[in-house]
């Protein structure tokens, strides 16, 4: 209890790479503990806990932290404020949960394997105010599954955001140069990329332009 908060993150993640079953139990309290604030370090503790716990510890951070908007107990059960309301999820949390994955996806040494931290990384999709985060982070990791629903998710209701457009418009642009350089044909993604682009430059030949510029310059 006395340990410095400016500390937490780092020995979340020293206990992370050697730590034993305690230390992911003492973790996994501290992480599930409801809270209404902001709390400094717990990133760096949920990636100790991910890296002691593997696709386990991924299940209890998606069932805790980014399947819901709303805090949850370790059942699955909504925690109440004082008027017996939901009580929101704070962002931070959210957020931290996201920098979680990011960590493991770099540093993890494969601890998670890849399609388990983009399964977990995609229900963050439906999080409007992450959206252009996560599609960016999507792209880097060359998760493809997803083109579909992004052109769904275009200008509709909460994503009609130019950030958002752009990062959509990028995540296309990239799926069409992921391909083999001895490649014979183009792969799945990379057609249905191209076609999707095209319906882009004629609903929105701005922000597609905007954003091709933008992805040229990087």
């Amino acid at each position: 209890p006395d340990t410095p908060a400016t500390r937490l993150g780092l020995y979340g993640l020293m206990l992370g790479l050697c730590g034993e079953e305690a230390d992911a139990i003492a973790m996994k309290a501290k992480i599930v503990e409801p809270t209404k604030d902001f709390r400094l370090g717990i990133d760096g503790v949920m990636a100790g806990y991910l890296l002691l716990t593997g696709e386990k510890g991924v299940d209890l951070i998606d069932r805790m932290k980014l399947e819901h908007t709303y805090v949850v107990d370790e059942s699955g059960k909504p925690v109440l404020d004082d008027k017996g309301k939901k009580q929101a999820m704070p962002f931070s949390e959210t957020y931290a949960a996201m920098q979680a994955l990011r960590f493991l996806w770099t540093y993890g040494d494969d601890r998670i394997p890849k399609p388990r931290l983009r399964k977990s990384m995609r229900l963050l999709l439906d999080r409007s105010e992450l959206a252009d985060l996560v599609i960016a982070d999507l792209a880097r990791w060359k998760d493809w599954s997803v083109q579909t629903r992004l052109m769904e998710l275009y200008g509709a209701e909460d994503y009609d955001i130019p950030s958002i457009k752009r990062a959509i418009v990028r995540y296309m642009l990239v799926s069409t140069k992921d391909k083999p350089k001895d490649a014979m044909k183009d792969p799945a993604h990379v057609i249905t990329g191209k076609k999707y682009l095209a319906a882009l430059r004629l609903k929105d030949p701005k922000t597609v332009k905007d954003a091709e510029r933008f992805f040229f310059l990087q």
